[in-house]
């Protein structure tokens, strides 16, 4: 018997007949193991290690009566509010006023327009994506796009430009799907019942398919290929090698390398005649980002790896936007070694090192990876450098992760660190519980994401006056290689599942319980002042992702 089964087998005794504590740093308490059965690396897993162990054991520390009804009472009124507080927000930022200074020559672009306009003007607006996308952009120029227009593809950004919204109505709406496959193209069945083919070619890889403008989704069959070559369906494990082993209703497979062609299940008829709108997620950026650039105004879904993508980028602005419903594309077929593909795709990316990066009063909701993101981990002899971020106002819902930030290791010769990171009012709910959650690695999820193996060097790093509303898995994941890279925390709300892990927490990577000492916790850890702390009963789970047809 190897010493964690022991552990494993012998803590229910130990709950029974006394507590015993963790230290850390100062050495004085923090929290109690139960909640931490196996701490003895910086692993990135150990609250779902918690949560698989329990599960199996059938342990609950700490009850539903010893939380108390009139608390998940308390709990459940707090989340009534919290579900109009959402509505309103979306509400203003759906109807936001654009207010963008455009120094330099304006560009109108409309679905009615015309290629052959030159576009300076609102009567005489240019039409396509390509057209806008040719057009020899300043430094100070803007690009307005009418209200109520809806446009497919990838806009290109020019730095220096200001990308906005003119006219009244809904904001201009920005698709990476390149139709409704409800009404383009034809799916006709197979020589498998119940499992329809989509006759239009699609070279790039499908990330998932939106029906009925977001009732719901599909599910992703890939192959895991286990030990003796066979390959198995990545959830089941039951044996998959191609569209004729499809089995559920509502999974589908993309073979993107060969055919390419998507295969659909569907077990109520043509979903041609099921469904009044079917998006497909196509591995594409919606807005490829370039430094200095302003994007105010747009509404931009259904894409299967980011919605708004950068590499090392200076002054990047995304303010008053809404974005739905991306990412789930394969970005590699064996990366690190892995027996099955890694999917990806985030709503608003960084990836490298950037300065000046300001995400305010955006909606972002249904993402398969992170709402929002700075991050770097490949060569660490590369210096990289984030600094002057800000996050704030903004409301994400039903992502994997509300926000994800990360950099690796790098040698003492190298300099690469973050600096003046901020993020602050923002209501960031039920992280874990959207569509992201089928993804194989589905306990990792939490609010805040900076991943236990990377050494996240930071200083002047704050998280303030947010507002963190449960997690599927942990509630926020902080930390850092050493106890002075940690942010400090200050007047945020916490609300998280009675008995479920607050998160892996500090520069000793422990996972912390979501019980009547995590104040005490997030104090000692992150100077944490104020806190507001509520706990949720199990019965509050929410669920997403109903399918409505």
């Amino acid at each position: 018997m190897t010493i964690k089964a022991l552990v494993y087998l012998l803590l229910p005794i130990i709950l029974i007949s006394f507590q015993v504590t963790a230290k850390e740093g100062s050495g004085k308490l923090l929290a109690d193991v139960v909640y931490q059965p196996v701490i003895d690396s910086a692993r990135a897993d150990t609250c779902s290690e918690y949560l698989s162990w329990q599960d199996t054991n059938k342990i609950n520390v700490q009850t539903r009566n010893e939380i108390g009804e009139a608390e998940y009472r308390k709990t459940a009124a707090f989340i009534s509010e919290l579900d109009r507080k959402a509505e309103d927000i979306k509400r203003s930022i759906r109807q936001s006023p654009a207010k963008v200074d455009i120094r330099g020559t304006i560009y109108y672009i409309s679905a009615n327009g015309r290629d052959a306009n030159d576009g300076l003007s609102s009567d005489r607006p240019i039409r396509s994506l390509d057209k806008l996308n040719s057009l020899n952009l300043k430094k100070g120029d803007g690009v307005l796009f009418r209200r109520g227009d809806l446009w497919r593809g990838t806009v290109s950004t020019r730095a220096g430009v200001i990308y906005s919204a003119y006219g009244k109505g809904e904001k201009p709406k920005i698709y990476g799907s390149p139709c409704n496959a409800a009404e383009a193209g034809k799916w006709s069945e197979t020589e498998r019942p119940d499992v329809y083919v989509y006759d239009q070619e699609l070279p790039a890889d499908v990330g998932t398919l939106v029906f009925n403008e977001g009732q719901s989704c599909a599910f992703k069959v890939m192959k895991d290929r286990k030990g003796d070559g066979a390959t198995v369906h990545i959830e089941t494990d039951e044996p998959f090698n191609s569209y004729r082993d499809l089995k559920r209703d509502l999974d589908f497979y993309h073979d993107y390398k060969e055919t390419r062609r998507l295969y659909l299940y569907s077990s109520k008829g043509n979903p041609a005649s099921r469904f009044k709108s079917i998006e497909l997620l196509v591995k594409t950026n919606i807005i490829d980002a370039k430094s200095n650039v302003t994007i105010d105004n747009l509404c931009l879904k259904y894409c299967g790896a980011h919605g708004i993508g950068s590499g090392t980028t200076r002054g990047l602005t995304v303010t008053n936007c809404e974005l739905g419903w991306i990412g789930g594309s394969i970005l590699s077929e064996n990366f690190a070694k892995r027996s099955r593909p890694t999917r990806y795709g985030n709503a608003i990316q960084i990836y490298g090192g950037c300065d000046y990066f300001l995400v305010d009063n955006c909606y972002i909701y249904q993402i398969y990876d992170a709402g929002i993101t700075h991050q770097y981990q490949e060569d660490p002899r590369k210096p990289v450098v984030m600094r002057n971020v800000t996050y704030s106002n903004n409301l994400v819902e039903d992502c994997e992760f509300s926000i994800e930030y990360y950099i690796r290791y790098a040698p003492q010769n190298v300099e690469s660190y973050m600096d003046n990171i901020v993020i602050k009012n923002n209501l960031l709910r039920r992280a874990g519980f959207g569509w992201g959650k089928q993804r194989p690695d589905r306990k990792s999820s939490a609010h805040i994401k900076s991943w236990g193996f990377h050494y996240n060097k930071a200083s002047d790093f704050t998280i303030r006056d947010n507002i963190f509303d449960r997690g599927a898995v942990e509630l926020i994941n902080i930390e850092a290689e050493q106890k002075d890279w940690l942010p400090s925390l200050r007047r945020n709300t916490y609300i998280q599942f009675a008995n479920n892990p607050a998160g892996t927490l500090g520069s000793n990577h422990i996972c912390y319980p979501f019980n009547e000492r995590v104040d005490t916790v997030l104090q000692q850890l992150f100077g944490e002042k104020k806190p507001k702390i509520l706990y949720a009963a199990p019965q509050y789970s929410p669920d997403t992702l109903r399918l409505k047809d």
